[in-house]
């Protein structure tokens, strides 16, 4: 399938509060689409936005297919260091099923494509680590990310998602050297 990744347009923001609805109430984990309808608006108003790292997957056609948002990460720090993947959607394909795993957009490559595009602006931008909370299968197996334990960080009681789903990556060596390691969503007000 082919796509080209390219920055958020405002003119894109309809087209992508409607993706990552579809995205996500039609994923196998029945996740929430209300919530994630309006989850990158949010996220936009926060200080840790940073505009060069909202991405979007456009088909041939156009058609908005892809999305993802990092944002800085304060970890001891004021977000210099580590980024955050807040969202990764892949459009929902009108015959998708996910009892026989067919999907016109999904398992495509797209959202590992998204990712790594943002993992490669983000060590440009001077971002030396980026950290997930997501699907094992996903983030450790297809994207190379290391569950964030194994590299030292702890997490603090702003952060409820289980061990086993949170991830880390270093964008260079010693990645989280410059940080306290301690995961914390204190100043992410547009998580809740």
């Amino acid at each position: 399938m082919d796509f080209k990744i390219r920055r958020i347009m405002p003119q894109d923001y309809r087209n992508i509060r409607m993706l990552d609805r579809e995205a996500f109430g039609c994923n196998e984990r029945g996740s929430d689409a209300d919530f994630h309808e309006s989850f990158a608006d949010r996220i936009r108003k926060s200080e840790y936005y940073i505009p060069e790292l909202e991405l979007v997957a456009a088909g041939e056609s156009g058609l908005l297919i892809g999305h993802a948002v990092f944002t800085a990460l304060p970890m001891g720090d004021r977000g210099e260091h580590v980024v955050w993947l807040d969202s990764l959607s892949v459009r929902h394909g009108e015959k998708d099923d996910h009892n026989t795993k067919s999907y016109q957009y999904q398992r495509k490559g797209i959202g590992t494509a998204l990712v790594g595009h943002g993992m490669k602006l983000s060590a440009a931008l001077g971002f030396t680590a980026c950290m997930v909370c997501g699907n094992p299968s996903v983030y450790r197996e297809k994207m190379g990310f290391e569950n964030y334990l194994d590299l030292g960080i702890t997490k603090d009681e702003t952060v409820d998602d289980p061990d086993w789903a949170i991830f880390a990556k270093e964008l260079q060596p010693n990645g989280f050297l410059d940080t306290d390691k301690v995961l914390s969503f204190q100043d992410y007000a547009f998580m809740h």
